[in-house]
């Protein structure tokens, strides 16, 4: 464990404070708990896809052209593949 310094304004201190007392735990305790619900709150993001998480109608174009390559490959056309619209 680590032992860290933060700086809070008084308001922010003042509800921690109160919100460690209403949930029968220490301040380091209700920090952590934040923490952890931020967390489970906000997972990360898959290092490829997160890239185009801003910018979805990209990965809509480029799944069209893969599906698009895939109904075009000449297996596909052996097997009778055919793409659904």
């Amino acid at each position: 464990m680590e032992k860290i310094e933060i700086e809070l304004e008084s308001p922010t201190l003042w509800r921690a404070r109160g919100m460690a007392r209403d949930n029968n735990c220490t301040l380091d305790e209700i920090i952590a708990k934040a923490i952890e619900k931020l967390a489970q709150e906000n997972p990360p993001k898959d290092r490829i896809l997160g890239m185009f998480a801003d910018d979805p109608e990209s990965v809509d174009e480029m799944l069209a052209e893969v599906m698009k390559d895939r109904a075009a490959h000449p297996l596909n056309q052996k097997f009778g593949y055919t793409r659904k619209n």
